[in-house]
């Protein structure tokens, strides 16, 4: 019986082809297709994900599926290791989001230009050098992240986009923009580059909306900032202004006005004209006197920093200045708060800091007040109208000489804040309900010696700060979420179930206690009540005299921060790596002989501080510490660096390891891309690392105090570097031919070299042995899966 020629046709049809014309999803690799290829919705858009998967590269299969180009409009490959991207990207003409931040890009195609229906590009923290000069043609472009890359300039043509509404180009290198910014009807943000000087305006029309030129070494503002007519945001704090030109008051939309950390003494009167359009207006931490007699022409004025200055009173016309919300004149000269009394709409009033010795009565006229904070003066006492306050919500008098609280606080209000901490008080009220609807209640460094039982009135509080008192006994509400205790006269023994730290572990406080600070309460060990608190995310047990941790902090699940710094340790459990969010881990000044092992599987770990111990030998590698950002082993013993996998490291921000032994980084220490200082002081080092110039997020390099001889000439081409300490070392010629240049470049010490400096020789543990030298016979050690092998070890191979 023959077969139906339907059947026979079907059975001839080919698979669809993965790549190239009529190529299907289905036909690519299952783990392609598993692992990385996410439906949308309807399964008729898809999400390209390869995110955090220690990539080198891309699977070549994403920019040549016919499919895929078709229905990919989601793309994120951020945390990786990427170093470039194929022009091919532009295939996936239907893309509207790519995130690839968070890589080693030295470049982006230019072929974005073809993808037409692009609206979000995330290439954040790269090394990016330049965008593509045709970013403008990507015609459905609006929003640009690029900070911290190595950008040095924008694109020409930038200024051509009718799409962009936003352009993040923070934190690179640029020194200078050309004038097509301006045209751009976006918000533009350039803070945190090395623009020292602002170009003139001389588009025709400019159309740029926001500016964010914050934390550069501005010194100058052109004249023609005036023509800037659509301009309503702009940010010009942290640079170098010592004054602003009149014709900043003819930017007449500008409603939001950023000049604090400057070098200001004086402001225009003409800032004065912005009265119709300037609601916010921030001038902090300058060296202004006094501030424009016609302030009071700002109709629209909500809020003014004029904090830290020296500000010794404020114009009379202030008074008049009705639409005033929120004022901070803090850390100024002030004798007086009186100006304030007339404010009848303030919500928010902030005078600490000056020398202010009297709350005026006056101020019960301020029926709208949120937020009053008086800190920081030489207040004895608070007038009772205070309490009558209705609208009060926070309230700060720390810092100053009170002695004592009026008796009417909380009695006509819905306190939710207040800080009485630094001051003389000896008590509390006995009555606490006054003020039951506290959240936030800190009364450190007083003379209090007991806390009233009321506070168990307090149903609403979440965090208590009794530290530095002198109580021997306290009540604890049940509510606290936070809880510092330390340096205390407080009963500590375990058996005493009214103790403090034993009613912290009842129950009542199992499910809300989150952070829980016992220093200096002369503790010999964790109260194992403690231990009980299955919800604490940060424990704080430093300056006590505690010598184990114990097996028992497993328990703490949650742990994301913990503090045992300046103890009498002498290990770190094996338990420890139980502790899987454990983010910080700070167990400096201890006695610490031996570094232990399981820390390295923390791969939470964000921070870890083992310094001033006394150890010698690390792990052999870093493990899965891939997270880590900042890592301190100063002031130990320790004879070497850990060699292999060294690439694991590769969030590594701030690296320590100053007063040691150590003789030498491995070859592979510059993959350490994204360090941005490195501190190694006082070892036994011979020589820098050799490519040290792959390092190119390095700021601070401190090597001094140890017997280099030579600096490689790559170390005067780090792109970032703004210190260099090499003093105290054996660099008598060994200098590179543009040392010259490096020395304007940044700050270079050089001082105390000796031909005679030594060392100790020392007894250091031996590299393993090379696999070519040895024996016949013997069987050669096998590469692990998904490794490479290196001079120095194991790295990860790319996929």
């Amino acid at each position: 019986m023959s077969r139906p020629k339907s059947f026979r046709r079907k059975k001839e049809e080919k698979p669809p082809p993965a790549t190239g014309p009529g190529s299907k999803i289905i036909a690519l690799p299952e783990p392609l297709k598993k692992g990385h290829i996410k439906r949308l919705g309807d399964g008729k858009k898809v999400f390209l994900s390869f995110g955090t998967a220690n990539m080198k590269t891309l699977p070549i299969e994403i920019y040549d599926n016919e499919e895929l180009s078709l229905l990919s409009v989601k793309f994120n490959a951020e945390n990786n290791r990427l170093k470039r991207l194929p022009k091919s990207i532009s295939n996936l003409h239907n893309m509207e989001n790519i995130n690839i931040k968070n890589n080693n890009l030295s470049t982006f195609p230019g072929s974005i230009a073809k993808m037409k229906k692009l609206q979000i590009l995330d290439i954040t923290n790269n090394n990016i050098k330049k965008l593509p000069p045709s970013i403008h043609k990507s015609t459905a472009l609006h929003t640009v992240y690029a900070s911290k890359n190595r950008l040095r300039t924008l694109p020409k043509n930038i200024g051509k986009s009718n799409s962009l509404s936003h352009v993040d180009v923070s934190y690179n290198i640029i020194r200078t923009f050309k004038k097509g910014v301006y045209d751009v009807p976006a918000f533009v943000n350039l803070c945190g580059n090395r623009i020292s000087e602002i170009p003139a305006v001389s588009v025709k029309k400019p159309q740029i909306k926001k500016l964010d030129l914050s934390h550069n070494t501005i010194a100058f503002i052109p004249d023609s900032i005036s023509k800037l007519q659509c301009l309503t945001y702009l940010d010009l704090s942290h640079n170098n202004l010592d004054e602003l030109p009149p014709q900043i008051g003819q930017v007449k939309y500008l409603h939001y006005l950023d000049i604090s950390n400057n070098k200001l003494k004086a402001l225009p009167d003409e800032i004065c004209h912005l009265g119709y359009a300037l609601d916010t207006f921030k001038v902090a931490h300058n060296e202004i006197a006094v501030l424009p007699d016609d302030i009071c022409r700002l109709k629209k004025l909500k809020l003014l920093d004029a904090s830290h200055n020296e500000i010794e009173f404020l114009p009379t016309s202030t008074k008049e200045m009705h639409t005033l919300l929120s004022v901070n004149v803090s850390h100024n000269k002030l004798k007086s708060m009186k100006f304030a009394v007339t404010l009848t709409a303030l919500e928010h009033l902030y005078v600490g800091g000056n020398a202010i010795e009297v709350v005026p009565n006056e101020i019960k006229d301020m029926k709208a007040l949120l937020t009053l904070d008086v800190s920081e003066n030489g207040i004895r006492e608070i007038p009772e109208c205070v309490g009558h306050l209705k609208a009060l919500k926070k309230l700060n008098i720390s810092k100053n000489k009170i002695t004592i609280l009026p008796e009417t606080l909380g009695e006509d209000q819905v306190l939710t804040y207040l800080d009485i901490s630094y001051n003389r008080l000896a008590k509390l009220p006995q009555d606490l309900r006054k003020v039951r609807n506290l959240e936030v209640f800190h009364m450190s460094h007083n003379e209090i010696a007991a806390m009233p039982k009321s506070v168990e009135f307090l149903y609403q509080i979440y965090s208590l700060d009794v530290s530095h008192n002198g109580m021997t006994e306290l009540h604890l509400p049940r509510t606290l979420a936070y809880l510092n205790l330390s340096n205390n006269p407080l009963t500590v023994n375990p058996t005493d179930l009214k103790s403090p730290l034993v009613v912290v572990g009842d129950k009542e406080h199992l499910k809300v206690l989150k952070e829980l600070q016992i220093t200096e309460l002369q503790l010999d060990e964790i109260p194992p009540a403690i231990f009980n608190l299955r919800f604490l995310e940060h424990l704080d047990v430093s300056k006590n005299q505690i010598k184990s941790l114990t097996d028992n902090i497993k328990r703490l699940k949650r742990l994301q921060k913990l503090n045992a710094s300046h103890n009498e340790l002498t290990e770190v459990p094996i338990v420890i790596d139980d502790l899987k969010n454990l983010r910080h881990l700070d167990a400096s000044h201890n006695k610490i002989a031996a570094f232990q092992p399981r820390i390295v599987k923390l791969f939470s770990l964000e921070y870890l501080d083992m310094s001033h111990n006394k150890m010698t030998l690390l792990t052999d590698d870093f493990g899965e510490l891939n997270k880590l950002m900042k890592m301190d082993f100063s002031h130990n013993e320790l004879l070497t660096f850990p060699k292999d996998r060294v690439d694991v490291l590769a969030s590594l921000r701030e690296l320590d390891v100053s007063q040691n032994h150590i003789d030498a980084f491995s070859v592979d220490f510059p993959y350490l891309y994204r360090l941005q200082i490195l501190k190694a002081a006082g070892n036994d080092l011979k020589a820098m690392p050799k490519d040290i110039i792959k390092m190119q997020s390095l700021e601070i390099l401190d090597m001094s105090d140890n017997i280099i001889e030579s600096l490689p000439e790559s170390i005067c081409k780090l792109p970032a570097i703004k210190e260099i300490d090499v003093s105290d070392n054996r660099l008598m010629n060994g200098f590179p031919k543009n040392f010259p240049k490096l020395t304007q470049m940044c700050s270079v010490k050089v001082d105390q070299q000796s031909n005679y400096k030594s060392r100790v020789e020392r007894d250091r543990p031996k590299p393993p042995e090379d696999p070519k030298s040895s024996p016949k016979g013997k069987k050669k050690k096998k590469t692990p899966k998904g490794f490479r092998q290196s001079k120095t070890g194991y790295m990860s191979a790319p996929m």
